[in-house]
C-alpha cells in the first residue's frame, strides 16, 4: 500500500512536528532551561584537526598548569633556542604546544580582562614595574619589558611568532569564572561570556586539558609537565 506524503498524518506532517519538537527542545535550551553558569562541553571546540599539521621532526607539549611568574615562558623560549643554537635544528622543524590551564589562565588574557578583574591580585602577580599586583598582562610583548617577568623574547606573542601554539582549557575558564565570581566581581554568566570573548589571538580553546594531552600524545607529541 502506497503510503500518502501529504495530509494532517503523513510523513511530510511528521516531519514538520519533528522539526518544531527540535526547534523547541532548542530554544528551552538556549532561553529557558541553560544552567546559570556555562559548562564547558556547550562551548564550540575546533577538534583536533590542528594537531594533524604539527609535522615537525621535533614535537613537544609544555603541561602549564602555573603562572610562576613567567618561567614557563622563559623554559619555552630556552627549548626552542637549544635546538636551534646547539642542535642546528630550523624553527619549521620544531612544534612547541603550550597547555594553559589552572592558575596559568591569566597568560592568555588581554589587558582589559587583568584590569576588569583584577588578575593580578586574584592569582598573585606582581608587575615588576609598579610593584604592585598587575593590572595588565606582564607576559605580553606591549608590557613584558616594563613589567620585568619576562624578557619581550620570552612574551606570548614572541613565542607565536616562533611557532608556539597555546591552548586554554575550557575547564578552567569555568573553574576562573567561579572564582572571580565568588570574590564579588560580576556575575558568572557575564564573567564567563567576557573570558571567551577576551583570549589573546590565536589562542586555541579545547574542551579539557586533560583530553588535548591525550589526543596530542596519541599524534606523536611528546608530553613535558613544565614548571
Amino acid at each position: 500500500m502506497t503510503e500518502r506524503n501529504d495530509g494532517a498524518h503523513g510523513p511530510t506532517a511528521r516531519r514538520g512536528f519533528l522539526g518544531r519538537l527540535l526547534g523547541g527542545t532548542a530554544a528551552i535550551t538556549l532561553f529557558g532551561a541553560a544552567p546559570t553558569s556555562l559548562m564547558a562541553s556547550e562551548a564550540p571546540s575546533p577538534g583536533d584537526d590542528w594537531m594533524r599539521d604539527l609535522k615537525g621532526t621535533h614535537r613537544t607539549v609544555f603541561d602549564m598548569s602555573a603562572h610562576r611568574n613567567g618561567k614557563p615562558l622563559g623554559q619555552s623560549k630556552n627549548y626552542l633556542d637549544a635546538w636551534r643554537d646547539s642542535f642546528k635544528v630550523l624553527e619549521r622543524d620544531i612544534n612547541l604546544v603550550i597547555g594553559v590551564h589552572g592558575d596559568a589562565i591569566p597568560l592568555v588574557l588581554t589587558d582589559a580582562l587583568w584590569s576588569r578583574y583584577k588578575l593580578g591580585e586574584q592569582y598573585e602577580v606582581t608587575d615588576g614595574g609598579t610593584k604592585g599586583p598587575a593590572v595588565r598582562n606582564v607576559f605580553t610583548a606591549a608590557n613584558a619589558a616594563g613589567a620585568g617577568l619576562v624578557t619581550p623574547e620570552q612574551s606570548i606573542e614572541s613565542l607565536q611568532k616562533r611557532g608556539v601554539r597555546f591552548l586554554i582549557c575550557m575547564n578552567s575558564i569555568a573553574s576562573a569564572t567561579k572564582k572571580l565570581s565568588a570574590a564579588g566581581l560580576g556575575s558568572a554568566d557575564e564573567i564567563h561570556a567576557a573570558l571567551l570573548g577576551g583570549m589573546l589571538p590565536g589562542v586555541i580553546t579545547v574542551p579539557a586539558m586533560v583530553v588535548a594531552l591525550t589526543q596530542l600524545q596519541e599524534h606523536g607529541i611528546k608530553y613535558v609537565k613544565i614548571a
